[in-house]
């Protein structure tokens, strides 16, 4: 039977086995009778007399296969009418006590030594509805068709788990006839007892088409906390569903919380967080470093006739950058962005993170586009602190050798410099000239590359219905890279007229404004978008390896004690836990049904009428 749950409930349920086994029979472990009871019995359940039904060959202990299908049986629709059945077969003198309160039922019973179980199941639906309305009646003495809502309270606890404290309970007087009255209807009382008797009903489907008109009107009521609320929001009803479950706490788990990080381990947590992201990000830009610094030098062209171009296109470039440099000059300047990379991507995926946490929903999990857009943008301004010097010295360092070419036969002397020189001759203030472009660039870049990230790991790979794989992240990281990078161009093309040195006779620019202006007015639209494709061709795989990388060294190398549970196994997690609880419903209203029609496990106990 245990072929009838999902693998991973059943895992779960072998690890509850595994937890309260307690003795040993033919070297396997098993399960005392007390046992049994502590695995499946919350405080206020005691299902130790369930222990014949689970001991199906009456062996006196019970056995893994035992305890999954027991378990198996609890988390059928039917459960309760089955374990009722189970426990008074095949004797129906015993069933007869279980539904006694119908007449029909008992008579039909009478001569018939045995019968199935699909009779006793219709047959118990018959006694239950006998049962509850033989309640009300008691309760309204003068047939007024109304109860108080006190005794509403009493009778519904006889048929449904309900505590006297619980939400439900409170706004039970929303129900009355009327404001001035504390009389509920027998119409809207079966609708309660109703609804409240199978909570699952509302969690399957929309109640609209689950529920009776009226059963709608009293779970909108109670769960909206209004007198005749005609609907309610889907929060609300969740909680009314979790106010049922709540009086029957699901099996104790024996996974364990993390304990809350001291101080030293809340910093080096931080550290291994800095030690992925720099990594990851130094993976990323070493990978496509070439092609940046193609694009760099195909956006510091300043002329406008093509004959005056030293390189026609990117591919042009490429090559007479081997040509006249070597290989090693597509690398040159890649020493001071790999120093900044380790903060730069620190700061950028924590501070994304952060601010995404903050409009995330706690119940839902969702965070609106907006919030996802703020969280990037935020992400992007606060890496230009440490972006825009390893920028300019970058761009400097690459269009060295561009100068060199050019000085060869004149008689203007021009040496190489490294990083340490370039910082030297720039000082602080020069080291963010043409900060404003690169926020301009790096906020609008980030608010875009984030919420398209991470639409695309969940409405395109399918995030949390499986693990996504290095494909999958790669792709997403790439794809989600191609709109950010293009669509911020024009900024980085003015970033990097501002940050380079204006060799003679060109064009030296003032500011942003500045800039923009006589870029437009001297080379038209089209050179704002110079090193457009370049740059997506950069930036795309850039940040899809670096994405991808850091992911992935969080799943291989995860900081001790830290959780690392996948989207689709929390998904698992909440459906086995619901099944857990849905299980306990079950098995309470099967022992308010043997406990109530006077049937003790075992022995028959005459009615004290």
């Amino acid at each position: 039977m245990s072929s009838q749950l999902p693998a991973g409930d059943v895992a779960r349920l072998a690890e509850i086995f595994d937890l309260y086994a307690d003795t040993v029979s033919d070297g396997a472990k098993c399960m005392s009778p007390a046992a049994f009871a502590r695995a499946t019995s919350p405080p206020v359940l005691d299902t130790s007399a369930f222990f014949a039904v689970a001991d199906t060959e009456a062996r006196g202990v019970l056995t893994k296969d035992d305890f999954i299908r027991f378990q198996t049986l609890l988390r059928d629709a039917d459960a309760a009418a089955k374990l009722s059945f189970s426990a008074a077969e095949p004797e129906t003198a015993s069933l007869r006590a279980l539904v006694s309160a119908d007449p029909a039922a008992s008579s039909y019973l009478k001569d018939r030594p045995k019968i199935s179980y699909a009779e006793f199941a219709q047959l118990i639906d018959a006694s239950r509805a006998a049962r509850i309305r033989h309640a009300f009646v008691a309760a309204d003495p003068q047939g007024s068709g109304t109860i108080h809502i006190d005794q509403l309270l009493v009778i519904a606890r006889q048929f449904v788990p309900l505590e006297p404290t619980s939400p439900i309970s409170q706004r039970l007087a929303l129900l009355s006839e009327s404001p001035d009255s504390q009389r509920i209807g027998y119409p809207t009382f079966l609708a309660l007892i109703s609804l409240l008797s199978d909570p699952s009903r509302i969690r399957q489907s929309a109640p609209a088409t689950s529920l009776s008109p009226l059963e709608t009107d009293v779970l909108n009521t109670l769960a909206s906390g209004e007198r005749g609320a005609e609907s309610a929001t889907p929060e609300s009803i969740s909680n009314i569903i979790d106010t049922c479950y709540s009086a029957l706490q699901p099996v104790p788990q024996a996974e364990h919380k993390p304990k809350p990080r001291t101080g030293l381990m809340e910093v080096m947590f931080q550290a291994y967080n800095f030690a992925i992201g720099a990594v990851a990000g130094g993976i990323g830009a070493a990978v496509v470093y070439p092609i940046d610094l193609v694009k760099t030098r195909m956006q510091n062209q300043r002329a406008a006739v093509v004959g005056e171009m030293l390189y026609k296109n990117s591919i042009d470039c490429f090559r007479k950058v081997i040509r006249n440099e070597g290989i090693l000059g597509l690398y040159r300047g890649l020493g001071p962005q790999l120093v900044g990379v380790a903060p730069e991507k620190a700061i950028k995926l924590t501070v994304n993170d952060f601010v995404r946490s903050r409009f995330t929903n706690k119940q839902t999990g969702e965070i609106a586009v907006a919030g996802e857009m703020l969280a990037g943008a935020m992400a992007g301004a606060s890496q230009v602190v440490f972006t825009n010097p390893l920028e300019i010295v970058k761009i400097r360092l690459q269009i060295q050798g561009e100068m060199l070419k050019e000085a060869v036969g004149s008689t203007k002397a021009i040496s190489r410099s490294g990083a340490i020189t370039i910082i030297k001759e720039l000082g602080l203030v020069g080291l963010y000239k043409g900060a404003s472009a690169c926020l301009l660039r790096d906020v609008p870049f980030s608010a875009i590359y984030f919420t398209c990230y991470s639409h695309l790991k969940k409405d395109v790979f399918r995030e949390g219905e499986r693990q996504l794989g290095m494909l999958d992240l790669l792709l997403a990281g790439a794809i989600a890279g191609m709109p950010a990078a293009y669509l911020t161009t024009p900024a980085d093309v003015i970033k990097t007229r501002l940050q380079v040195v204006a060799k003679q006779g060109e064009t030296v620019y003032t500011g942003l404004t500045d800039a923009a202006r006589k870029i437009y007015k001297e080379e038209g639209f089209k050179a704002f978008f110079k090193g457009g494709p370049a740059r997506i061709f950069r930036s795309s795989p850039q940040f899809g390896a670096t994405l991808m990388c850091y992911e992935l060294f969080h799943r291989m190398v995860p900081f001790p004690g830290e959780s690392h549970e996948l989207p689709q196994e929390r998904a698992a997690h909440q459906s086995r836990e619901l099944s857990s609880q849905t299980a306990l419903f079950h098995a309470g209203n099967a022992l308010r049904l043997l406990h109530d029609s006077g049937y003790k496990f075992g022995a028959f106990v005459p009615s004290s009428k």
